[in-house]
């Protein structure tokens, strides 16, 4: 059974993807989780955001320090992915314990995919 919750901090492997070269390895990429519990178990899928290593200002990122993962960097607003978490050797590796800190993500998220106006 898969044991994600909505904040963990997750690693995947994020191959193969554009440009990929398979004599480089494979990377595995951070996310912070923003789907549900309840999506993640019933879909076997997760929801999350990318995390870069490092911090740049911007209106589409937002700093993520995690001690317990060494997690350090910004989480990509614009980069909401979805990854099969057993097939993608998914790994969790720490949470974002800041329920006021994820809930703006989450809002901050949802404002940006929902704010496309009718071109009708």
């Amino acid at each position: 059974m898969i044991e994600i919750h909505q904040g963990d901090i997750i690693v995947v492997d994020a191959e193969p993807h554009a440009g990929y070269d398979p004599k480089q390895g494979n990377i595995r990429r951070h996310f912070l989780v923003v789907s549900r519990y309840e999506y993640n178990r019933r879909a076997r899928l997760v929801c999350g955001l990318a995390i870069t290593h490092n911090h740049v200002e911007s209106p589409f990122r937002f700093p993520i320090v995690d001690f317990e993962s060494g997690t350090n960097g910004d989480a990509l607003l614009l980069q909401l992915l979805t990854y099969d978490f057993v097939a993608r050797n998914g790994k969790v590796i720490g949470h974002l314990h800041d329920k006021g800190q994820l809930s703006r993500i989450i809002d901050q998220v949802g404002n940006i995919f929902a704010k496309e106006s009718y071109r009708g």
